[in-house]
């Protein structure tokens, strides 16, 4: 009898070390505020950086919300339609329905357009995807490095991203690849009881972790897996509002959108992981 509860103990022990046993997290919400009607109209989401929170529209509209001061400011991209955006040393970065950047550009990226429909900023540049390849803008680069066959990509700090991918084995896994498309780590493998729709990617934590969307069943959850393979919590997500509704202030607290009956707001979710 003892012998055989040790054997289970060293089995859960190992699941646990694994990542497959993970309990449900808890949080706290606390509004921070309301999106105005405006911005809902053709809403992209959200991105937060430096204390700034920016939620545009694909009409380029777009408001930028200070996390310390609790001020506003409204404006606008000079593009009538953008596809996504993100934002650079403050400012906004896009790219429009043609394939053309716009806003905070570094002068030595080329002028061309781009098969790509997702844009995605780190320390180390610039990260298109969405078509057949993904383009990698170095600092200082007058041409993109083309990365193939990759999924759902995740620019993090030093040069590395994240992607998720359905292995051949039927089961999926989380990859750590250099910026020139090589793979460096097979950091996370997910049970083969995970059968999600609707994987979104992103934001890195401030560590490079990785948060996953999906759809579980029929409940939205939401992961955060850190690169060495652990996940550190998983919990049940929010109604989706837009294609990027969740984000990270500085002390790595969920930003969420979420409605409030027929109102949106931008609110700020205070994650408890489990013990142990």
């Amino acid at each position: 009898m003892i012998k055989t509860y040790r054997l289970l103990l060293v089995f859960a022990l190992m699941l646990s070390s694994a990542g497959l046993l993970v309990a449900q997290s808890e949080f706290t919400r606390e509004p921070l505020f309301k999106i105005g009607s405006d911005i809902e109209n053709g809403l992209l989401g959200m991105r937060s950086a430096e204390g700034k929170v920016f939620v545009a529209n694909s009409s380029g509209k777009f408001v930028r919300f200070d996390l310390e001061t609790g001020e506003a400011f409204a404006g606008k991209t000079d593009s009538e339609k953008i596809l996504d955006f993100d934002v650079v040393l403050g400012q906004m970065v896009y790219i429009d329905e043609e394939g053309h950047l716009g806003g905070h550009l570094l002068p030595s990226w080329p002028a061309r357009t781009w098969d790509a429909c997702r844009i995605e900023a780190c320390d180390e540049g610039l990260l298109l995807s969405g078509g057949d390849k993904a383009y990698f803008l170095a600092k200082n680069a007058t041409q993109a490095a083309e990365i193939d066959n990759i999924n759902f990509a995740l620019p993090v700090p030093h040069g590395f991203f994240w992607t998720m991918q359905l292995k051949p084995s039927g089961i999926w896994g989380a990859d750590l690849y250099d910026c020139l498309g090589n793979l460096m780590s097979e950091a996370y493998t997910f049970s083969p009881e995970f059968v999600p729709s609707g994987i979104e990617v992103g934001p890195a934590g401030s560590e490079g972790e990785l948060l996953v969307s999906s759809v579980e069943g029929t409940t939205r959850k939401l992961a955060f897996i850190g690169n060495n393979g652990r996940m550190f919590w998983k919990l049940d997500g929010p109604e989706k509002v837009s294609p990027r509704d969740v984000a990270f202030d500085n002390q790595d607290n969920l930003l969420v959108l979420e409605r409030n009956g027929r109102e949106l707001w931008l609110n700020r979710w205070k994650v408890t992981q489990p013990e142990g």
